[in-house]
């Protein structure tokens, strides 16, 4: 369980600043230089290591989205809170990208923590897109 909070914890502030890729031990950064992904796996298997241009890109996404939007949005998709979305993150994940949005997401599910469940937060990603697409 505190493995799960330390993971959701930094999932929520990395969709707005790109760390919920690292692993939970790592710090929280910001800038691209520093924007540490899980560059030592959390697992022995070494299946939560994000490829360096992947990392680039989810960087780009990430810096689109805000730090405040992540938030609800992580929450909304990760977390199951029905919160309500702003119409100015709405705004920041259509200009974001459907594409942004679901490699973020598949991301995400890519790690230990999260792949028992990768239908019902695929399923709750895909929600929120269309909620904020209408």
């Amino acid at each position: 369980m505190e493995s799960f909070c330390k993971v959701s914890i930094i999932a929520f502030f990395v969709l707005a600043s790109g760390v919920f890729l690292s692993s939970p031990t790592q710090a929280i950064r910001t800038s691209e230089q520093d924007f540490g992904l899980a560059l030592e796996p959390s697992s022995d298997n070494g299946d939560d290591i994000i490829p360096i241009e992947l990392s680039h890109y989810l960087h780009e996404c990430l810096k689109k989205i805000g730090e405040e939007c992540g938030q609800i949005f992580f929450t909304r998709i990760f977390i199951g809170k029905k919160n309500v979305i702003p119409a100015g993150c709405c705004r920041k994940l259509l200009d974001m990208g459907e594409e942004c949005h679901s490699t973020i997401t598949e991301t995400v599910i890519s790690r230990p923590e999260f792949r028992a469940n990768a239908t019902l937060y695929e399923t709750r990603a895909v929600d929120a897109w269309n909620k904020c697409s209408q």
